[in-house]
């Protein structure tokens, strides 16, 4: 890598010349250009704001069409949650479905339902072995409509899983989640 001329900061003469060069050469930014190619230009992230209002669009989504009571899970691109909401009457375990359908959708790029239409019923025992693994690394998916994929300039900004309400009544929830921000999603529209 080719950091250009190397200049000796005048705050550090009193070290030996060997040691003011070795400590410009660790601490010389590299060039603009040498940056370029090796640093890849920021990508499109969610930010804390735009997953709380897509957690609000999705209870207040269900909350208007009388679904049950549902939870949601807003993740970005890496899996990590970044925001978790639950309806006060919803049992405990669709909040862990609710994560688990949209990490399914951040872990490979689909919705849910696409993965639950790709596997079952011809290739079930590969989904079971791909949920298995995913559990035992502490990445639970749950291949049941409710989780959307969720993208920004073309590019996976996170998922939305909803669960609590039937499968379909989820997807949709999850779904108004991410129009309520201008998101692209996969799938594009509710089945309902």
């Amino acid at each position: 890598m080719d950091l250009g001329p190397i200049e000796v900061d005048p705050s550090i003469s009193a070290c030996s010349p060997m040691s003011a060069l070795l400590l410009a050469l660790l601490t010389a930014a590299p060039s603009d250009a040498s940056r370029s190619a090796i640093l890849a230009a920021g990508r499109p992230t969610l930010t804390l704001e735009a997953a709380d209002t897509m957690a609000n669009a999705a209870i207040n989504e269900a909350r208007t069409r009388g679904f049950n009571d549902i939870s949601v899970h807003v993740l970005d691109a890496t899996g990590r949650t970044v925001v978790s909401k639950c309806m006060l009457n919803c049992p405990s375990l669709p909040h862990k479905l609710a994560h688990a359908k949209a990490m399914l959708c951040v872990s490979t790029h689909s919705s849910s339902r696409a993965v639950k239409d790709k596997y079952v019923p011809e290739r079930t025992p590969q989904l079971l072995a791909m949920t298995i693994v995913g559990t035992d690394c502490a990445t639970p998916i749950a291949a049941v409509p409710g989780g959307v994929l969720c993208r920004a300039d073309g590019v996976v900004v996170g998922a939305v899983g909803v669960s609590g309400a039937s499968a379909d009544e989820d997807e949709h929830c999850a779904l108004a989640a991410a129009h309520a921000v201008d998101l692209a999603t996969e799938p594009s529209a509710s089945a309902l």
